[in-house]
């Protein structure tokens, strides 16, 4: 084994390690009897403890701030100076409020400690494709992005056929699933991020050239081994959309929609100039009245159906359901927090007390609903300045507006790729931002930012879809 190879092996294993921990440690692991379950059992006692979380908040810190400075040197060969149209700067100022925060209050938050280390492990998988990328062969940063897709998504199949006991949770009699974690929500919303990752890498490798490794492999090598990939991906994408099925998790199917939808959208340019894409831009109009008027005859043909998914997600218009009218009364009352406490809010673990005893209708008993929400949870906990970064970060990421004028200095560690690794490297950014859109429609309407297993998949996947810095060789600031 020679040493590239080992090195190449001992990362994907070492992310491999990570994606398993931050994934399923805090989920079933737990109450495993022995060594590991009381492991992790100290370990959560310990980041709990208000005299030791201070210190991994610090620790936290101190990595988030070497991993923003480092992927700054990678773009331009030096440290850029953080500017209004940079991503990174709403970042650390929604950090910066949130540690705020923590510092006045000085209480243990659990929540407050997840959304630093979701930020962190982004920035810092964000650091190694970016070493990656330097390197002179171009595919290096597909390679690390590859590797982080396709270990999430044997992860998240391996989760979809992995049932325990123990909280039980049914719709009319029929079990929801939960998978490895303790609720169904967190388990469809994984779902749904699993099912985009495995669509759009089977996209990916469907679309492959033949021409590349023709003089290595052969057409006939190549084209089965494509037509392998794809078959895997499509059984990840049957498995896990059944696992989905199975969590009766409407916000999770509404968020899965919206994401294949994104990479539905974002293919569109393949057959614009098609005749079949000109049919489609004359004909829209007719479409769409032709798909609202299909949806109506389905949605009046299902209303009395027995088949239970379909009636849960009718469920979700029918005004006697208690479930998304406490979800409404929660953001009312997150509402009036945040009219009461709009600049720094009412810090953190104040919201859902201060909620249950002064804004929960008498006709509830069960607060619960208000972290159903996490923007509304956010700006409730930190103010409506906080809010507004995090939204301009994710408008700036996800339009691909933060990078976009990078541009490397030192022409040594730079290369032009061609158009085919553009085009492979623009589409496993689409994937990593279609399952990133998943999980932010989900937080809508189930929660999950302050959550470490969907938190971490986030962060990860919203940092691996941001637009990387252009790479021309003829090309200096």
């Amino acid at each position: 084994m020679t040493r590239k190879l080992f090195a190449k092996l001992l990362a994907a294993g070492s992310v491999a390690l990570l994606l398993f921990a931050l994934l399923f440690a805090g989920g079933v692991w737990q109450s495993v009897p022995g060594f590991i379950g009381s492991f992790l059992r100290e370990i959560t006692a310990v980041l709990r403890d208000t005299e030791t979380q201070w210190m991994v908040f610090l620790c936290l810190g101190i990595y988030l701030i070497a991993f923003i400075f480092l992927r700054a040197r990678l773009k331009n060969g030096s440290t850029q100076r953080l500017e209004a149209a940079n991503a990174t700067w709403w970042l650390v100022c929604l950090l910066f409020i949130s540690a705020a925060s923590y510092s006045i209050h000085y209480l243990p938050s659990t929540p407050g400690l997840t959304l630093l280390a979701g930020a962190v492990i982004g920035q810092g998988m964000a650091v190694w494709v970016g070493f990656e990328r330097r390197k002179q062969k171009a595919e290096s940063g597909n390679n690390s992005r590859i590797s982080v897709i396709a270990i999430l998504v044997l992860l998240l199949v391996a989760a979809s056929v992995w049932q325990t006991e123990g909280h039980s949770y049914a719709y009319h009699n029929h079990t929801r699933w939960i998978g490895p974690w303790d609720n169904p929500n967190l388990f469809g919303l994984l779902m749904g991020a699993g099912a985009a990752l495995a669509a759009g890498f089977g996209l990916s490798r469907w679309k492959m050239e033949d021409g590349g490794w023709k003089t290595k492999f052969g057409v006939w090598r190549l084209a089965s081994g494509k037509f392998v990939l794809v078959g895997l991906c499509l059984l990840a994408v049957v498995l896990m959309g059944r696992g989905l099925v199975h969590s009766y998790s409407r916000g999770a199917w509404l968020a899965t929609a919206v994401g294949l939808a994104y990479l539905i959208a974002n293919s569109e340019f393949r057959i614009k100039k098609s005749e079949f894409g000109m049919w489609l831009k004359r004909n829209w109009l007719a479409l769409a009245v032709i798909m609202v008027a299909v949806g109506a005859i389905c949605f009046w043909h299902l209303r009395e159906t027995n088949w239970h998914p379909a009636r849960r997600a009718i469920s979700a218009v029918n005004p006697v359901d208690f479930s998304w009218r406490n979800r409404v009364t929660a953001w009312e009352g997150d509402l009036q927090m945040m009219a009461e406490h709009p600049w720094l809010g009412d810090g953190w673990n104040q919201p859902e007390p201060l909620y249950e005893h002064f804004y929960l209708p008498p006709k509830l008993t069960e607060s619960a609903a208000i972290q159903m929400n996490d923007y509304f949870m956010l700006g409730a906990t930190l103010g409506i300045p906080a809010l507004f970064c995090f939204g301009m970060y994710l408008w700036l990421t996800l339009g691909g507006k933060a990078e976009s004028r990078a541009h490397l200095i030192r022409p040594a560690a730079t290369f032009s790729p061609s158009d085919a690794e553009k085009g492979s490297l623009d589409w496993l950014q689409t994937t990593c931002r279609a399952g990133a859109i998943v999980l932010l429609v989900g937080f809508w309407f189930d929660g999950g930012l302050f959550k470490l297993p969907t938190a971490a998949t986030f962060w990860i996947l919203l940092e691996l879809g941001s637009v990387q810095p252009r790479m021309d060789i003829n090309k200096r600031e």
